[in-house]
């Protein structure tokens, strides 16, 4: 089969998702091309893989008067591949791309999968539910990372629309040697004791990632019967403010790894400053962008993610198959892909995150219990080439190419 998949700008969970794709169905004996912009093949190295073909299409994140030139130029590209299935990812990738195949005499069938929620308010909103509108009635099948978003898609009159998990890598094992080391690393660079309980939180610094409602629950740690952050000299706080004999709080130290909108970066900054200066809350650290994500979940002992919608985090999934004890927001796809080996609190609720950090600090039985839950959870996700195998079977189902 001979397919080609459309990526826009990413240097995320949709990248990674495409890239395994491409590198799985080469590997099953597929022809592969994968169009996209330069910095996204720079940042996956799709032209590095074995037998996959690239070529350059910067598709940008607006629609402007530039879009007829990409489609000309997107129209020669898959005339030269002849695709039997065209497969673009997202918003923009799928709006170029269905303009394109309208122009093609043989027509390849068009899938698109959706990874993200659109987000627009006012005008803005209702252009982004009209292009939705046109793409879920144009596409030959909608894939949907969550059922959220395949339920949207229905609603807006797709022909065909169905859920396709975005599979996590494969998580690399980690010593417990090695997490420890890892541990005392983060404690020297950044100044807090080995014992700290480490909360961390994977995610570029970004609007959708909702680090305000993390500050704001570190803030309201520092109001709880004295601040958590300074607990560890005989003072255990759990989440009901009651005495509570099952363990010790060490002290709490909450970490950030991800690169960073500068302005967003700013404002949590900010943010933090002024709510610690007003009293004392857990230490807070920004690690930037980090290509050892897998040491440390291990050196961690919870797992945060306070994002006001995910379709099927990958950075869950990956704390899931690392054993960690999770506190998410209730958005998306993620209580299904939770479940019950974690904690989720509603949206943007700083209280219940604040009290579920307070629960998990002073009792590790709760923590190793989720832990537990989570290795299980973990091990029913399908891997990377489980969800290939499936994509193919879903292709062959859409039948060749039409003509016209």
């Amino acid at each position: 089969m001979r397919i080609v998949f459309v990526i826009g700008t990413s240097t995320g969970g949709v990248g990674t998702h495409v890239r395994a794709l491409a590198r799985e169905l080469t590997a099953a004996g597929h022809e592969i091309g994968v169009i996209g912009p330069a910095a996204t093949d720079e940042h996956f190295g799709f032209s590095l893989l074995p037998g996959v073909r690239f070529a350059v299409l910067e598709l940008g994140t607006g629609i402007g008067v530039g879009d007829a030139a990409l489609v000309r130029r997107q129209r020669t590209l898959l005339r030269s591949f002849a695709p039997d299935i065209v497969h673009a990812h997202g918003f923009r990738a799928g709006l170029i791309t269905l303009l394109t195949v309208r122009t093609l005499r043989t027509r390849p069938r068009f899938v698109l999968s959706l990874h993200n929620q659109a987000s627009g308010q006012g005008m803005r909103g209702k252009v982004e539910t009209q292009v939705e509108t046109m793409l879920a009635r144009g596409a030959d099948l909608v894939l949907g990372a969550s059922t959220d978003l395949v339920d949207r898609a229905r609603q807006l009159g797709a022909n065909d629309a169905r859920f396709l998990p975005a599979a996590a890598p494969q998580v690399e094992q980690i010593p417990a040697a090695a997490a420890a080391a890892t541990r005392a690393t983060l404690a020297a660079d950044f100044g807090f004791d080995e014992g700290a309980l480490i909360v961390l939180a994977v995610g570029r610094v970004a609007p959708q990632k909702n680090y305000p409602m993390l500050i704001r629950a570190l803030g309201r740690l520092g109001e709880r019967d004295g601040a958590l952050g300074r607990l560890g000299e005989g003072e255990a706080i759990p989440a009901t403010g009651r005495s509570d004999e099952r363990s010790q709080a060490a002290s709490v130290v909450v970490l950030i790894a991800g690169a960073a909108d500068e302005s967003v970066l700013n404002e949590v900054r900010t943010q933090y400053d002024r709510l610690s200066a007003a009293s004392a809350i857990p230490d807070l650290h920004f690690l930037g962008a980090r290509d050892d994500v897998a040491a440390l979940a291990a050196a961690a002992d919870v797992y945060v993610l306070t994002s006001v919608w995910e379709a099927r985090a990958l950075v869950l999934q990956e704390a899931l198959k690392a054993g960690k004890a999770i506190v998410a927001t209730a958005t998306g796809g993620t209580p299904e892909l939770v479940g019950d080996a974690g904690i989720v609190v509603d949206d943007d609720d700083d209280r219940a995150l604040a009290e579920a950090v307070a629960e998990l600090a002073v009792d590790p039985a709760r923590r190793a219990e989720l832990g537990r839950r989570a290795v299980a959870r973990g091990a029913e996700l399908p891997d990377e080439r489980e969800v290939a195998e499936e994509l193919v079977g879903i292709y062959t189902e859409l039948g060749p190419a039409q003509v016209g």
